[in-house]
């Protein structure tokens, strides 16, 4: 058996397990996908479509691929849910951080994705893709990608939203407080106005000298005078420019704790550009088949970074790829390269679609 049909034998099994209302054809064809994302490191259907060990000629492959991308029976977000749920139920005993930002994908497309925070990095839950360039959307649209993860959370789990600049708006915030639970950790713009012991000024006003954090609490945020809300203005050492938030944590420092991880998203964004699978240079453009190519480079995803994790805790596996006295690359850097390195060595592999060490049910 060719390296190639033992990764994608080992695919299907696995996904025929853990979706099993899903229709046959579809199930079969997702493998293939995430067979060929993960060997050729290329969301693009004519590459992946080389890598599937099928009788089929790759041009045949390559329309069966774009036959599924443009399947409107196919909804992404239902067959991404019990891979979704089963990670979130597995973090669920600490506070749930999740990070929201958009990145482009595809020929002018953008995609705007919810993530946990796992580790260093985090792991997509849900998404929504539509036409656009790099910069601020819609708050309608902010709410509806919270509104699809919010049935995904397991009940009673402490939840924490961090998102940068854009996430500022007063509608999504209305939302957030109206509509869950969660705490939420915003960054917002120096001059946005707050309003504090009945005084109104900009934001930038609040902030001291560098190494420094200053706060006001019970502050009413923008013009709107929405709150009350934690306004900081913090200035690490280590940046050049304070960074102002907004929040309804309990503290100045736990919200900044927070927010230090928000920063994760944009390394499962760059796994799935440049260090990794290339989405943004696929060749399609319609927003709903994009949708669709996202669930299977998140599979791939949830996949290695499986194995990264799994070579991580294995100083003897981790020596093999990797420095023996510290570990320099990412979990999806290991998982990448440990299947590489099994591949060419002849050992066996496994293949998962949940976090190492979590017990799963089929």
């Amino acid at each position: 058996m060719t390296d190639k049909m033992r990764v994608y034998t080992k695919v299907k099994q696995t996904l025929k397990k853990m979706m099993p209302s899903t229709p046959q054809n579809q199930m079969v064809t997702i493998a293939m996908m995430v067979t060929g994302i993960v060997l050729g490191r290329k969301a693009q259907l004519s590459v992946m479509s080389l890598e599937v060990p099928q009788p089929a000629k790759p041009a045949s492959l390559e329309k069966r691929f774009h036959r599924f991308v443009k399947n409107e029976q196919v909804e992404a977000a239902v067959c991404y849910l019990p891979f979704a749920q089963l990670i979130l139920n597995h973090l669920a005993d600490k506070p749930l951080v999740l990070a929201i930002d958009g990145s482009t994908v595809g020929r002018g497309c953008m995609a705007l994705v919810v993530g946990v925070i796992y580790r260093q990095r985090a792991i997509p839950l849900v998404w929504i893709v539509y036409k656009g360039k790099k910069g601020h959307t819609t708050a309608d649209r902010h709410i509806a990608v919270l509104q699809l993860v919010q049935p995904l959370l397991p009940e009673g789990a402490e939840v924490v939203l961090l998102g940068d600049g854009e996430y500022d708006t007063v509608a999504m915030l209305i939302w957030v407080t109206r509509c869950t639970g969660w705490h939420f950790v915003v960054r917002t713009s120096k001059n946005i106005l707050i309003t504090h012991n009945g005084l109104q000024y900009p934001l930038q006003e609040l902030c001291a000298s560098r190494g420094s954090c200053t706060w006001a609490e019970e502050a009413l945020f923008s013009q709107q005078e929405f709150g009350p809300v934690l306004a900081i203005a913090w200035w690490g050492k280590q940046y050049e420019d304070p960074i102002f938030l907004i929040s309804n944590c309990a503290s100045p420092q736990l919200a900044c704790d927070y927010y230090r991880r928000r920063f994760r998203l944009e390394t499962l964004f760059s796994d799935k550009k440049s260090r990794g699978f290339h989405i943004e240079k696929s060749h399609l453009s319609d927003p709903d088949r994009l949708a669709r190519l996202l669930l299977a480079t998140s599979l791939a995803y949830i996949w290695l970074l499986y194995l990264g994790m799994m070579v991580f805790q294995d100083e003897t596996k981790r020596s093999l790829i990797d420095r023996t006295h510290r570990c320099d690359k990412s979990l999806f850097r290991l998982g990448l390269d440990w299947l590489k390195y099994v591949l060419t060595h002849g050992l066996e592999f496994t293949v998962a679609f949940h976090l190492f060490g979590q017990s799963v049910q089929t």
